[in-house]
């Protein structure tokens, strides 16, 4: 059965991708789900968050840095043997984000409230189309994910006003809270280190809206269907 991938890019960096990649891969590690987070960004955070303790997901260090070495990287990526695999992106590689696009059903693109995330994140939902464009199908979905997200401010508080008209290519926010911190520094995902927060139930919001939005597309595609059951 092949596995269900889904990558985290944004082509800016600071939005909290790794953040993201990490604790949603251990949360739909849960239910018996058997769940692979790739880093591909050479500053290896994922890596350095999970490199000690136990987790529901498996890491794999899998750094790229550009389109020279993407082919044995797709193969090292699709040998990978689980139900979701997760690919957290470096920020600044058009090249390595759209070789991952090329292998994802869903792409999660992590944004904060702040000009340049915009612009950087039109620059990703370009390449989604570069990527719907030379598939047979139009079969690459997204969601973006408003990320860092701070209700006292006035560029978070006007976050969801920019966002609006998007309507269901919006996810949950993933919101600035203390706890997401903490728990880096203490190498724990959220659900291990604070299983009861409102950080955690960001996490639950999100992993649910993934999986809801990764039926929406099993559904719509026989393809799809068909691979979940050979």
């Amino acid at each position: 059965m092949a596995a269900r991938i889904i990558t985290i890019a944004n082509l800016k960096g600071g939005v909290g991708k790794s953040n993201i990649a990490v604790n949603l891969a251990c949360e739909l590690g849960g239910d018996a789900r058997r769940v692979a987070l790739v880093d591909a960004d050479p500053q290896g955070t994922s890596s350095h968050w999970m490199s000690r303790g136990r987790y529901p997901a498996k890491i794999y260090s899998l750094p790229l840095e550009d389109e020279r070495g993407a082919h044995r990287w797709v193969t090292q990526v699709l040998s990978i043997d689980c139900d979701f695999l997760l690919i957290d992106c470096p920020a600044h590689s058009r090249a390595v984000t759209e070789t991952a696009l090329g292998l994802s059903r869903l792409a999660l693109i992590p944004l904060t409230a702040s000009g340049p995330d915009l612009i950087a994140t039109t620059n990703v939902l370009n390449l989604i189309e570069t990527s719907r464009s030379i598939r047979d199908n139009n079969s690459l979905s997204f969601l973006l994910i408003p990320s860092k997200i701070d209700h006292r401010t006035g560029a978070g508080r006007r976050i969801g006003d920019v966002l609006q008209h998007l309507g269901d290519v919006v996810g949950p926010e993933v919101r600035q809270r203390t706890a997401f911190v903490d728990a880096f520094t203490e190498r724990k995902w959220i659900g291990d280190f604070a299983p009861k927060s409102d950080a955690r139930l960001d996490i639950v919001n999100l992993a649910n809206a993934v999986l809801q939005k990764m039926e929406e597309i099993e559904r719509s595609d026989p393809d799809e269907r068909a691979a979940r059951v050979s």
